[in-house]
Parts: structure tokens; sequence; C-alpha cells
């Protein structure tokens, strides 16, 4: 089974982190984002391909072309148009089912594991946030869309997925309010997901690291 690691955002949210470092290479306990990430996979998982773009030849040098005997393939996304654009680039090389996880959050591999379990699968997390695009679930508690909450039962979407080749079928769907040209992963599998649910998985073993805040947070977990 294939899997697909997003890593070529910016990181402008995590200066100065990631003045001259990609979110992928920092530091958390004695790996880095993206080997935490890559030992999280589940064991079904014999290639993976890594989305790169900003300060990308620093994650090839440090991972290389094979990483615990996996082969480990790279493709640049440029211009950086969103997840939904870095899919896209993808569509020729993925096969049957596969899975896609972001590149600056932290899974656990049990969770992942799960999700292979179904057919397709979306991650997500429970939360009493107020959030403007959470995990809209039906009464069989499958995933049918993204919805702003209004109430203290919401769902994080976690950015991680098991999707199969209908994923292709519909095109990208480009991300409201966006000041550049991005679509959106979740907005796309979302429109596919009104006619075709997903299954889902909860889990509160997720922790994503978009900002300093977050990111000092998950070091207090002392994960090593």
């Amino acid at each position: 089974m294939q899997a697909v690691i997003l890593a070529a955002g910016l990181g402008t949210r995590l200066r100065p982190f990631t003045l001259t470092t990609p979110k992928a290479l920092i530091p958390i306990g004695d790996k880095t984002l993206i080997e935490h990430t890559l030992d999280a996979l589940p064991r079904a998982i014999d290639e993976i391909f890594i989305v790169v773009n900003y300060l990308g030849d620093q994650i090839k040098a440090k991972i290389g072309n094979e990483y615990r005997n996996i082969p480990v393939r790279y493709v640049t996304q440029d211009p950086l148009d969103g997840t939904g654009g870095a899919m896209i680039l993808l569509r020729n090389r993925l096969h049957d089912r596969f899975l896609v996880v972001n590149g600056d959050d932290l899974y656990s591999q049990e969770a992942l594991d799960e999700m292979l379990i179904h057919n397709t699968s979306i991650m997500l997390c429970p939360t009493e946030m107020h959030l403007m695009n959470g995990g809209k679930l039906d009464a069989n508690g499958k995933f049918i869309g993204l919805v702003e909450s209004t109430s203290s039962k919401s769902y994080r979407v976690c950015g991680a997925y098991v999707l199969d080749q209908t994923y292709f079928e519909i095109e990208p769907v480009k991300i409201e309010g966006s000041v550049h040209e991005e679509y959106g992963l979740p907005q796309t599998l979302a429109t596919r997901s009104e006619k075709n649910p997903i299954d889902v998985v909860l889990t509160d073993e997720w922790y994503p690291i978009g900002t300093p805040e977050e990111l000092e947070f998950v070091k207090t977990k002392n994960i090593s």
C-alpha cells in the first residue's frame, strides 16, 4: 500500500523556527517531525511519496530514497496550490487504496492502523472548539462534509485519509477566501462524501504543529 506525506508548506506560522528549516525537520524529542510521521505509518505501507517545496532539499538529504527498507519518492509542488493541488500531482502514480497524512501533524500508529480497516476513511478529533470547517457526520457516524460547528460537540479534521481512485473523479475544490489559488483535499473529499459517506476514525492522540504554541505543547508531552 502507498502512503503520501504532504510536506511542501512554507511554515510561515512557525517562524522563526522555519526560517532556515522546513517544518518537517523540526525536532520533536530525539527525532524530527517527519521521522515521527514515517515511524507511525502502518506496516502495510510499501511505498512512500513525500510532497516537498520549501527547503525540500533538506528533507531529501535527511530521509534519502529509502526509510526502514521502504522506497521513498519525492514530488515537488510548484506552485503551492494547496493539499488538493498536491494530490493532483500524484494522480498517475497512486493506485488502488492509499494513505495520505499531513507532514506537520503527529499521529498515533494505532489510529492510522485502524484507518486501514475501512475502504475509505478520514481521521477526526472530537473537540469543544468552534470550527469553521469541522467534520459533519450523518446518523450512522459517517463523514458527509464540512460544516461550521454550532455546538460544543465538534470534530477537527486531522489531515489523515485512506482514499481510493474515486477521489480523482472529483474536480479539486477551491478553498474559499484563499489569497492565492489553493485547492483543499478535505474540501474536495467533502464534495465526494455527499453521495458516498466516508468511514470515520476518531482519536484523541493527534497533535497538529502549526504554531509555536502547538510546538511547545507537544514538547510538554515528552514524545521521544
